[in-house]
Formats: structure tokens, C-alpha cells, sequence
């Protein structure tokens, strides 16, 4: 609406300075684009100004609009309480456990080892297989006590055992008996009558090689040899 008012307001202004020759037709030009342009800069400052206005009454509703009702928590009883330190001390209880688990390193197992004791050297067993024949050990040396003299040694290849045959004509059925002794574990002496001897056999733990065998009219003795 203003800017045809103004318009209409340049076109009189145009006839009037038409019809008078003496006015000088620049100056109502000028005077009328500068109240167009003043026009035009009201109009910009008036949408402006809504425009703000809207704004500070959006602003203004959402500072003054009433904050929502909060749920109300529930007051803590004497009992909850109780339970929450519970529950809490539990927690507490069982991360503490899980740290120490942790912390804790497993000694490797130990692995058991077998230590053989060998008997005691100043020991010495003794033992009557006949009336004519005893023998007296100990784990690395056997004797052999006999009136009757050795005529044979025997040793059989790969056979761990010692034989020995005693001259005698002498009548008892075979004596076996087991030693105390990891190196001499066994002996036996059986009867050959017919043949005029008795034969001693004495096992060893190895072949003979291991051990030296010495011997006289009365005693033979065993030893076992370690290099």
C-alpha cells in the first residue's frame, strides 16, 4: 500500500515539474527515490522487528513453562539400607577373592624322586643252608663257608649267575632261599651224588663280569666290582 502511495505521489511530483519549466526535473527524481529507498528500508526493519519479537515471546514460553513433576524416590527404610551394605560387602568380598586367586602363582609340583639306600655295609646277614654250607652277606659281597673245597667254577654267557661245585658225597634234597641283597637276590645248592659233588648257584643282579670271584680250601668269596 505504501509503495503505490509513493508512486503515485512520484508521478504528480513528475507532471508538476513538467508543467513548470523553471523547476529542474533532477531534483524530484532524486527526492523521490530517496523516499522509495526510505520505504523500503522501514519495510525490512519492520520484518525484522517481528521477527525478533517472535523469538524473545518463544524464548519468554519456554523460560516460564512449568518443569515436569520428578517421580519421587522412595525413602530408603532401615532394611534396605542393611541389605544394600549386604550386598555391597558380598561384591567386595568376592572381587577380593578373585585378586588373591590371581596374585597367588602355583608352585610347580616337586616330582618325587626314588632314592635307593643301599644296606648298611657293616651289616652282614648270615644264613645256614646245611649243616656243611652257610653263607654270609651283605649287599656287595657274599661269602661262601664249606669244608668241602671248590673243583669247578662255572659261568654261562649271558646268564647272570655264578656256579660252583664242592667235592663231597653227601645226602639232602635242593636248597633254595632268597638273599637280602640287590646284588646277590638268590641261591641254591642242589645235590649230585652219584656224580660225588654239590653244586652252589648264585644269582646275580648282572652278568659275572661285574663281579670277582675268589676262593680257597674253606671260603669262596663274591664281590661286586664298580668302576
Amino acid at each position: 500500500m505504501k509503495n503505490l502511495f509513493t508512486l503515485l505521489l512520484v508521478l504528480s511530483v513528475s507532471l508538476i515539474a513538467r508543467e513548470n519549466p523553471f523547476e529542474a526535473t533532477n531534483a524530484y527524481e532524486e527526492e523521490a527515490a530517496r523516499i522509495i529507498e526510505m520505504n523500503e528500508v522501514e519495510e525490512d526493519y519492520a520484518v525484522e522487528f517481528q521477527q525478533e519479537q517472535q523469538y524473545v515471546n518463544e524464548m519468554y514460553e519456554k523460560m516460564n513453562k512449568p518443569e515436569e513433576e520428578k517421580p519421587k524416590v522412595p525413602a530408603l527404610t532401615e532394611e534396605k539400607v542393611q541389605k544394600m551394605i549386604n550386598k555391597a560387602q558380598k561384591e567386595t568380598e568376592k572381587k577380593a577373592k578373585t585378586i588373591a586367586k590371581e596374585i597367588i602363582v602355583e608352585q610347580p609340583k616337586q616330582v618325587e624322586q626314588v632314592v635307593y639306600v643301599k644296606p648298611r655295609l657293616d651289616v652282614v646277614n648270615e644264613k645256614q643252608l646245611l649243616p656243611f654250607v652257610k653263607v654270609e652277606y651283605d649287599n656287595d659281597r657274599i661269602d661262601i663257608f664249606s669244608k668241602y673245597s671248590v673243583s669247578k667254577k662255572i659261568t654261562l654267557p649271558g646268564e647272570k649267575k655264578v656256579v660252583l661245585d664242592f667235592n663231597a658225597k653227601e645226602n639232602f634234597y635242593t636248597v633254595r632261599d632268597e638273599l637280602k641283597s640287590t646284588n646277590f637276590p638268590k641261591i641254591a645248592v642242589g645235590n649230585h651224588k652219584n656224580e660225588n659233588f654239590f653244586r652252589i648257584v648264585i644269582e646275580l643282579a648282572s652278568t659275572p663280569d661285574d663281579y670277582e670271584v675268589t676262593y680257597d680250601n674253606k671260603k669262596v668269596s663274591i664281590i661286586k666290582l664298580y668302576e
